[in-house]
């Protein structure tokens, strides 16, 4: 990669402040049989199916400052794989059942809907769905956040390409264990 350096100015004290000045949001609905026609109808990556957008686009996926909420579908009897990464997750378990596989030597967590769960930064994850149905949880992340701090560094399963990771995230792997050292 190759960086420039460019000329800085300046910018008014007063306006720069006003930029700051609360603008209202506007509320925002997604509609429960709207959403789940759309999953039914959707292709499910491991990472994820869809990211909630506040007018159909991908700035307005940062549904409040620095954070998005995305919706993820294990069919049944899958898993995803085990990975970590440098933003945190807050899981709402919408419909189905399953276990989640949290940290790296921990008993699975039983799911099933309305549950909750808390997944801190560089923790190791994975979910399998062990029902009929499948396993559909809400995620809410700070990752616009860390996009915005320059920290997407994520510790993937070797020979990930899922399309749902690889845009901008640094992976990292070695000998199949997370590199601390950055």
């Amino acid at each position: 990669m190759t960086h420039s350096v460019t000329e800085g100015r300046l910018f008014d004290y007063g306006q720069y402040r006003d930029h700051f000045a609360d603008v209202p949001e506007q509320a925002v609905v997604w509609p429960w049989p709207q959403t789940a026609k759309s999953l039914a109808a959707a292709r499910h990556g491991e990472r994820g199916t869809f990211t909630l957008t506040r007018d159909g686009t991908a700035a307005g996926c940062e549904i409040v400052p620095g954070m998005a909420i995305n919706v993820q579908v294990v069919p049944p009897h899958e898993s995803t794989r085990p990975h970590a990464h440098a933003w945190w997750h807050l899981f709402i378990v919408q419909s189905g059942s399953g276990v989640a596989h949290v940290g790296e030597h921990e008993e699975p967590v039983r799911l099933a809907p309305r549950d909750v769960l808390i997944v801190p930064a560089w923790c190791m994850h994975a979910f399998h769905c062990d029902a009929d149905e499948a396993l559909v949880l809400f995620s809410m992340s700070n990752l616009p956040q860390q996009k915005s701090l320059g920290n997407l560094k994520a510790s993937e399963p070797e020979g990930v390409l899922d399309d749902s990771v690889g845009h901008g995230v640094t992976k990292t792997i070695i000998e199949g264990q997370l590199d601390e050292s950055q």
